[in-house]
């Protein structure tokens, strides 16, 4: 990354073929013992790209020879803001939220130039938007018993949402310390009583359940806060992970990429199972309910999601959260695939018949919590009144 850059503003069609003209144009046959290096490099997401040369005389060609293809062979004007050339030892390139720069970590007579990224600042200050809004609902998170750990629960999808697009960023933990402070002293103000730190949790022995997922990544952090036992993601505590490249034979339109992705699914499910249930839809049920039954079979690795226990052909039952006769829809978010006797438990009214599959299924509390909340939005809370299901 020792020259120019260019990044035209085109559509995914012209990227198509401007990557086989690249592929054509860097054809050649390397001499003995040569190192063959191509002339031009091409980053690429979605619409945007960046094209990476050597020098800045090759960067000059490649600018006016791209600027003519895409006029000549597609109608296509570039934007004069976004396509430029760059010198990147100099100025910093700015790509999908984040300025990229080479920095030298040698010396001037051997020089070693390494990226220095950084997240743009249009970008930080959306994030601190974000922030200041996602406070305020967990300070007012209106009526409603679940309305303040909803507020949590958004708050944290965001943080860690940034985390996993932005830790791409080689200075990262440097960009996003400003903002750690500001969130910090926010929720002080904001939450007062309400708020604890990790410190005055361990200082009071207050043993606050704490997500697997956030006590994998930031469970050894001091920036973690508590709000009423509810963990907050800490926005400062991030360091920088290299961006790794999908393996280009993984795609659903060829042979090799769908068995490439069954192959990575097969380590949690069965795909025995899958197939079944691709060869075999529910008749009379929309393309959209088979599908997502699909997906949901792949997402929850073949287990209910009640009991856990894992599914096997002739139990699995997938469930409108929603039903169908109150306006629920055939969205993947208003399904779940849950095994027979869960199912025939959430839309039991009879105490008997439910004490029967309780007895049956032995469920702990949190499995009862979520049957609760299955059969509450089936609109069937008339057999609580009989003690059937403990809250």
């Amino acid at each position: 990354m020792q020259g120019g850059i260019i990044s035209p503003d085109t559509g995914k069609h012209a990227l198509d073929g401007m990557s086989d003209l690249l592929a054509t144009k860097n054809k050649r046959v390397p001499r003995k013992n040569e190192k063959y290096s191509p002339m031009v490099n091409m980053v690429r997401y979605a619409d945007d790209f960046k094209l990476f040369t050597k020098s800045y005389q090759q960067a000059r060609k490649l600018f006016y020879a791209v600027q003519d293809w895409l006029k000549g062979r597609l109608g296509l004007d570039i934007s004069p803001e976004k396509s430029k050339i760059v010198n990147l030892r100099k100025r910093y390139s700015e790509f999908l939220g984040l300025r990229i720069k080479a920095a030298n970590h040698g010396s001037k007579q051997k020089p070693n130039y390494v990226v220095e990224s950084h997240i743009k600042e249009k970008s930080i200050e959306k994030i601190s938007e974000c922030m200041k809004r996602l406070i305020h609902d967990i300070e007012f998170p209106g009526p409603g018993k679940r309305a303040e750990h909803a507020a949590v629960a958004r708050f944290n999808a965001y943080v860690f949402s940034a985390h996993n697009y932005y830790d791409m960023a080689t200075m990262v933990c440097h960009d996003l310390h400003p903002l750690a402070f500001s969130v910090h002293k926010s929720l002080k103000a904001r939450l007062r009583k309400r708020l604890k730190t990790a410190k005055q949790a361990r200082k009071k022995k207050l043993r606050y359940p704490i997500p697997d997922f956030i006590k994998e990544r930031y469970g050894d952090s001091d920036q973690l806060r508590f709000v009423r036992g509810y963990a907050l993601i800490p926005i400062g505590y991030v360091k920088h992970r290299n961006p790794m490249m999908k393996r280009r034979v993984i795609n659903s339109y060829t042979t090799e990429g769908r068995e490439a992705i069954h192959e990575k699914l097969g380590r949690n499910i069965d795909t025995n199972i899958m197939h079944y249930l691709m060869r075999n839809p529910i008749p009379y049920r929309s393309a959209a309910y088979n599908d997502n039954r699909i997906s949901l079979y792949c997402a929850q690795f073949g287990k209910c999601a009640i009991t856990g226990e894992k599914l096997e052909i002739g139990n699995i039952h997938c469930h409108h959260k929603l039903p169908k006769h109150l306006g629920g829809s055939d969205e993947y978010k208003n399904l779940v695939i849950v095994s027979e006797s869960v199912h025939r438990l959430i839309h039991a009214t009879n105490p008997e018949i439910i004490r029967k599959y309780l007895q049956k299924l032995n469920l702990d509390a949190k499995q009862l919590r979520k049957l609760n909340k299955l059969r509450s939005l089936a609109n069937v809370e008339s057999c609580l009144k009989f003690d059937a299901i403990s809250p």
